[in-house]
């Protein structure tokens, strides 16, 4: 009995980790030789309800790990790179077709009908890294992540999460050139 509880929770587990995908993007400038950058500073970041002081925060926390595994060092003057970070929230509608059902009717014997649709809201948050060559003052890399937002998560849970999507983002930072 044990061993078959373990199968379901390792299955749960699993389904539950699938589901929760965060899609990444990347995008540079292929002209850019990005060798020569070795330190970064922050740009000024806008508070607004999505930004608020928490969130940025943990995010700047996550990108100075990342980076710093990269041997970048942050500097308060004259960086090679500048970092900014923004964040958008949208609302979205999941809809699913459950096509056609089966089953008994009020009429003689079986029948099919259509077995409707169904839809649920939720919020879906993208989070993006640009980062911006201080010499040039142009954009040289950005990587965006996305994601649902659960709401009912803990601070630990939320960190974690800017974590995994941070980390995944800075994946590909700097470009194999």
């Amino acid at each position: 009995m044990r061993i078959i509880s373990a199968v379901i929770a390792g299955i749960a587990l699993l389904c539950s980790a699938s589901c929760a995908q965060v899609f990444v993007t990347h995008d540079y400038n292929k002209d850019v030789n990005f060798t020569g950058f070795s330190t970064y500073g922050w740009l000024e970041i806008e508070r607004s309800i999505e930004m608020n002081d928490l969130f940025i925060n943990r995010v700047k926390e996550a990108v100075n790990k990342q980076l710093q595994l990269r041997g970048f060092s942050q500097v308060q003057e004259n960086p090679d790179l500048f970092i900014a970070i923004h964040i958008s929230t949208r609302q979205m509608i999941a809809v699913t077709d459950w096509g056609y059902a089966t089953g008994a009717s009020w009429r003689r014997g079986y029948d099919y009908g259509y077995g409707g649709l169904s839809a649920r809201n939720y919020d879906e948050s993208i989070l993006m890294i640009d980062m911006v060559d201080a010499s040039a003052n142009e954009l040289v890399w950005r990587g965006t992540a996305t994601d649902i937002v659960d709401p009912d998560m803990s601070p630990d849970e939320r960190t974690q999460k800017i974590n995994h999507a941070v980390a995944l983002i800075m994946e590909k930072f700097p470009p194999a050139q």
